[in-house]
Order: C-alpha cells, then structure tokens, then sequence
C-alpha cells in the first residue's frame, strides 16, 4: 500500500525521477501539446522513458478526441516500448496497460473496474483513459488519471480519486506507482502470458456477461459481452446469436441490464 506516501507535503518531480522503477526514466515537462506526441517524436528514447506533463495543451483521447487536461491536478503520462512481438499482437498492449493502472488503484484501497477497450472506471464514473500510438518500431502508451480535479465540464461522466477517496494526492508519488505496475503488466504481455493479462482483466470487467451496444462505423449490434479474446478484441452474442469481433469500436453497457 502506498496512501500514507501519497498523501502528505509539497510535490518534488526531481525526486519522483528517483523513485521511478528499474527499466524505466522520467522525463518530466510543465507543459507539452500532447505526451504522446513528445513520445513518439523523441528521437533518443530508450525503453521504459516516460513523458509526464503538469498540463497538455491539445491532449488526445481515442477517435480524435480531446483529453481535458487542467493544470496542477492530474496526471497526463506516456510510456515507450519497443515490442518484440509481431504487429497483431500489439492491441493487447491496452489490456495490459488497463491491468497494470487497475492494480495500482486497487493497491490505493479503492476499487476500480475496466471497460473495452480502454477506460478505467470508478463508481461507474470514467477515472482514466488509455491510447497507444505506435510509430515504426515503437509504441507509446499514454495514460491520463484524473486525481485531484473536483469540478469537471458537464459532457464528461468523470471521477478523480480525490472525490472517490475524498483526499488530495501527491502526483509525484503516483507516478512512479502506476508506472511500475503498468510496465509491468505491459512485459507480462511481451513475454507471452497472455492468458494471465486476460484473467486478470476479466476480474475488473464491467462489460462480460451483460447486455451492451457495440458500434463499429455504421454498424450497431446489441447483445451480450461474452469475452476479451487474446488479441484484445472483445466478442460479443448478438441478439440473434451470432457472434462479432470487434478490434476496436465503441460499446455502452445498456442500462438497466447489468447482472
């Protein structure tokens, strides 16, 4: 458990650079247009280099997206890695970093739950997001976690663990926490236990079991998540029973409908 750490003094980014895990490096920035953007550009950027900004100017979510992202309040981060695996395995990346950043939160004391194809939730309320970015051999995955902003635009269903846990938290003691559980998971993923990244995604699963609406282009299929397969794409019953794969998309969980 790491709370007591994350909860007490002035933040210190120069130190949170020391307490980063083994394999991985901070590189720490007031203001970038966008983690991820710094990541993928970086000409020397060994594995494990992490890109963390105070705010970002032009922040991206999926599909084009924009990523709210306030100063002083949360954490916008990116970390590369260099997969030695082939290309169809890559979106697994996804479920591994949802993982990693849903162990770290678990290991606060708080309970979160995760959401195909890459939302952290707490309270049914949207906690983190997650987008990899890959460009020639290198993938970058990028995180935001709200943790403590209280006020948010009213088009966004959000949390921040400050309003969950009623407490302000120390960034600088958070990074490197979540960091080391998301690098860690990601080079589970490398290493070929895939089996074990998806039985552990399954146990913070919102979607499995229930009734949801999968949209991918103009098609819409209602029915029943059944499971995350092994390249991370999410299998889902349609109402007629047959059964649809989706690599990437968008899914709600109907409501009312939860089991």
């Amino acid at each position: 458990m790491v709370c007591s750490k994350c909860l007490s003094g002035p933040e210190d980014w120069e130190q949170a650079g020391s307490l980063m895990p083994a394999g991985t490096s901070l590189r720490w920035f007031q203001t970038l247009p966008s983690t991820n953007a710094a990541a993928l550009n970086a000409l020397d950027c060994p594995e494990g280099t992490v890109f963390a900004a105070d705010c970002q100017e032009s922040g991206r979510g999926r599909l084009g997206r924009s990523w709210h992202s306030p100063p002083g309040r949360n954490l916008y981060f990116s970390l590369v890695l260099y997969p030695r695996l082939c290309l169809s395995q890559w979106g697994g990346f996804s479920l591994a970093a949802g993982v990693g950043l849903a162990e770290g939160i678990a290991k606060l004391g708080l309970c979160p739950e995760l959401k195909w194809p890459n939302d952290l939730l707490i309270r049914g309320r949207k906690l983190s997001g997650i987008l990899l970015e890959a460009k020639a051999e290198k993938l970058v995955v990028g995180i935001g976690v709200n943790v403590n902003q209280r006020e948010f635009p009213d088009y966004l269903v959000a949390a921040s663990l400050s309003q969950v846990a009623d407490k302000i938290w120390r960034r600088d003691k958070l990074l490197p926490h979540f960091v080391e559980e998301v690098f860690r998971w990601c080079k589970l993923w490398e290493g070929g236990l895939h089996q074990r990244v998806l039985s552990s995604w399954q146990q913070y699963d919102v979607l499995i079991g229930n009734k949801v609406t999968a949209c991918r282009g103009e098609e819409r299929i209602q029915g029943r998540a059944e499971a995350v397969g092994g390249q991370g794409e999410l299998v889902v019953i349609g109402d007629n029973g047959i059964r649809h794969y989706f690599h990437s998309g968008e899914v709600t969980l109907d409501k009312g409908l939860r089991e």
